[in-house]
Formats: structure tokens, sequence, C-alpha cells
């Protein structure tokens, strides 16, 4: 157990859309999975989980046994960015199986098949195709939320930082390899279950590239003509968390501290939630590292969190003319929680990253084709962060960036 936090009980967000929809600081997921199940009178569930988690742990067969005949259907193995193949599989299962539960344990990419699929198994009929998905999308915002609420609960155990579970919005790959967003403000999880013993499974470049993601929630928030000082304060809290808790993390793991490595990860978790408040309660949208990373890992398959690793530091020099204050705030926080004196907040990033041992270019993960970096560029345009009327305003903006990862 973590030292940080006794298990703490909070609705995810303050938001009216939020009621019913909880989350558990250091849940213990094989007491509260059984416990919700009891109260919600559910017991048809599918299960969705990491092939690696489930190889090389006993998380998932201990919770078999705990659950026994309430597993009605189980999914190992999601692709990186949520394929749509992946979602349909699933919806596919809840159909077939009369389910009344949805769990995911994983990262990101599970979360977000998980929660696409409950809408889905919801919105379109069973046997649905690619093509039904896509016809939901409105084409020019790579989003829609013409979608129907779930009908199955979902609880959804994060092994990564990228705090999508936070977010009634999630995203989805195409076969084209461009990434989709859907949402409606009741597909949210109804139970996020933060427990640090299931995160410490996850593997340590996981962890701490989602890490990055997140601080790239929180400073392009900050960066964000829209944020106020309100969310800015949200935002350098979460800062402040996730630089002290994947530096604890990272030592700990190192010294094999089990208590430091712990109470980093629960460090983490506080603060990956602070750093979606900006979007989630203010509707302050992310910038061009999270428009460029979401296309960078749909064309280019590069892993979640990395691309905020290798894209943040470059967008922040590109756009410093435009949020020069912002970014000095940024720097304040990573100088002050570190003991450093870097002169640059895209520095400090660097820095930062460098000393996670994460990479900070393009070329470390093999992107270097001409061709394969203008189709990011390209894709960019019609993300649902990026392109004209946001801060993005050519192709050529984002080549430019691109050019400075490289």
């Amino acid at each position: 157990m973590s030292t940080v936090l006794e298990k703490r009980r909070i609705q995810q967000l303050p938001l009216e859309t939020s009621k019913g929809h909880d989350a558990i600081f250091n849940s213990s997921y094989l007491e509260d999975i059984p416990a919700e199940l009891a109260s919600w009178k559910v017991n048809r569930v599918v299960l969705v989980f990491s092939k690696s988690l489930d190889a090389q742990t006993d998380v998932i067969k201990k919770l078999e046994a705990r659950l026994g005949d309430s597993i009605v259907a189980k999914k190992s193995g999601v692709g990186s960015h949520s394929p749509y193949a992946d979602v349909i599989d699933i919806a596919n299962l809840l159909h077939a199986n009369q389910a009344d539960c949805l769990i995911s344990i994983g990262s990101s990419s599970y979360s977000d098949a998980c929660k696409i699929a409950a809408l889905m198994h919801a919105t379109l009929p069973p046997g649905f195709t690619e093509a039904d998905m896509e016809a939901l999308v409105n084409k020019e915002t790579g989003i829609t939320w013409d979608v129907k609420p779930p009908t199955v609960k979902v609880i959804v155990v994060p092994t990564s930082l990228s705090a999508s579970e936070w977010n009634a919005i999630s995203s989805a790959t195409n076969s084209d390899r461009k990434k989709q967003h859907f949402g409606t403000p009741e597909a949210a999880p109804d139970l996020v279950l933060l427990d640090p013993e299931v995160a410490s499974t996850a593997p340590r470049m996981l962890w701490l590239s989602s890490g990055v993601r997140a601080i790239d929630h929180c400073v392009e928030t900050m960066c964000n003509k829209l944020s106020h000082e309100e969310a800015n304060q949200h935002m350098e809290a979460g800062l402040r968390s996730l630089i002290k808790g994947l530096k604890e993390y990272r030592e700990g793991g190192e010294a094999r501290n089990r208590e430091e490595l712990l109470r980093g990860i629960t460090e983490c978790q506080i603060g990956s939630r602070e750093a979606m408040m900006g979007i989630l309660i203010w509707r302050i949208p992310m910038g061009p590292s999270h428009a460029i990373g979401h296309q960078l890992g749909s064309v280019a398959g590069v892993m979640h969190g990395v691309t905020s690793c290798i894209m943040l530091a470059p967008v922040l020099r590109y756009t410093k003319s435009t949020n020069a204050e912002a970014q000095a705030r940024v720097l304040k926080v990573f100088n002050e929680t570190l003991g450093w004196e870097e002169k640059e907040a895209a520095d400090a990033i660097s820095h930062f990253v460098k000393l996670l041992g994460l990479p900070t270019t393009l070329a470390e993960v093999g992107v270097t084709e001409e061709s394969q970096i203008e189709k990011v560029a390209e894709k960019t345009m019609t993300d649902a962060w990026g392109g004209s009327k946001r801060q993005l305003e050519t192709k050529e903006e984002v080549m430019q960036i691109l050019n400075m990862a490289r």
C-alpha cells in the first residue's frame, strides 16, 4: 500500500455530469471490483486486459479467481492507439454475451477502446463495421457527440499516466491510421480504480513516458490563451506532483526501494488527474504537441507517451513568442521542484525527459522517412486539436516543428 494516501473515494470531476462517476485512490482492485459489482447488482462481466500484464504477473489470474463465473468473456490485448478492430471486438463481446459490465485493466489504449466499445454497443447494432463508426465522426472536427450513453457499467484500472480514464472523450485509430475521437458527457467510466500495486506492474518505459504525457497536459493547458488563473493553479499543482512522483518512481526503482516507488506512483496518479482539469472542467483545448502526437502515434506507431517526450520541447520552442509568460511559469515549477537553473522551459522539458531515460528525437524512435513525416503533418491539420482556427495555421508550420524534432 502506498504511504501517500489512505483509500479515498471521490467524484471523478467537480461537474454535474460526473455525479455517479467515482474514483478510488489507493484502491485494492481485488476488494473494490467485487464490492462494486455487488452494489450495482451486475454479474455478466467482459474483462479486457493487457496481454503482457497477464503473462508477466498474477494480477489478472487473481481477479479471475475472485470473480469466477461472473466473467462471461475475456479479451487479452489491445493494439496501441486503440485500433477500430479492437473496439469492434469488445463491442461484439458485449452484444454476444448480454454483458452488463466492462472492466479494463491496462494503459490508455485499453481504457479508450473499452469506453468507445461501450458507446458503440449502445449506439450501433450488432455486427456494425468500421464504416458505421466513421459515419458518426464529424470530418471537420475529428470528433463525435452523436452517440448514445453506455448501457453497461464500465470500470477502468489504469496502468499508465496518460489519464484518459478521466475523460469522457476517447480516441481510436481507423484503418487509414487516422485517430478519431468519440464521446458524450455520460461516457466517463462509472468507476476508476487507482491501485498503485497494479500500476507498479507497468513496464518502466510505459509509466515514465505516460507521465511525460501528463506533464504535456499541464504545459499545453498553461500555454493556451484560453487558460486562466484557476486552471493554471491546478496545472502547476499537477506539474509539481508529476515531476516529484516521476523522480521518486525512477529513484525508488533504481534503489529497489518499494515504498518510495509506490509513493511516487500515487503522487503521479494525483498529478495526472490535476493535469486533466483544464480541458475537462473549462474545455481548454490541448495544443500542437498533442495534435502532432496523435498522428505521430497513428501514422508512425510511436508509443502514446513517447510522442510527448519528442514533441513538447520543439513545440515550446516554436510557440514561445505567443506564450512566453506561460512558459516562464512552467520553467519556474521545474527549477523550484528540481533545484535546477534552466533558462528555457523547452530546455527544462528536454533535460527532464533525458533524466528519465526517454527519447527526445524522431530519429531515436525510427521516424526518418520523409513521406511518413509529411503524412504526420498532413493529418495533424484535421486533428481535433490541430489545424487552422486552432494554434497551427498551415501544414508548413507543423513541418517546421517536426523538423526541429528530427
